[in-house]
């Protein structure tokens, strides 16, 4: 299928990501659609590493249906969507990065903006460790690094 495409939406909570994913058109991916229950966000940190694994193969997935996806995560640093880019590379689609960063907000205005009720000493630190160049961030997670 010529034109794949990944598009890596990414940015701080209340940043404007799922806004900007929805006019890519397509269906839209995030690992908070796993705490989605009956219509409710019930989100517990415990679950992250299965929310992240149902998010990439809904992600590979839409990659080989249909040879384009969309997905969208805080992704503050670039070993956070490493993943998407090996789907990616395995499909031989074009990587798009979109990058809201903070919408021009303050830490308070992305707490009190975001769907989820992300703090804001939460939202401080994501800003913190934000690898505005991902490119030349470290693909390893932290816990592998020396």
């Amino acid at each position: 299928m010529p034109n794949k495409v990944l598009f890596i939406v990414r940015g701080l909570p209340g940043s404007g990501k799922s806004t900007v994913a929805e006019t890519l058109g397509g269906t839209v991916r995030a690992a908070d659609d796993f705490f989605m229950h009956n219509g409710k966000y019930l989100f517990d940190p415990r679950l992250l590493p299965q929310a992240h694994t149902a998010c990439q193969a809904a992600v590979e997935e839409d990659m080989a249906d249909w040879g384009r996806a969309v997905v969208t995560n805080t992704f503050t640093c670039r070993w956070e969507f490493g993943a998407y880019l090996e789907i990616a590379a395995r499909f031989g689609a074009r990587i798009v990065v979109v990058d809201c960063f903070d919408g021009g907000m303050t830490d308070e205005e992305l707490a009190d903006k975001n769907i989820h009720g992300v703090p804001v000493e939460t939202i401080r630190a994501m800003r913190q460790r934000w690898e505005a160049d991902w490119r030349s961030g470290d693909p390893r997670p932290p816990w592998e690094r020396k």
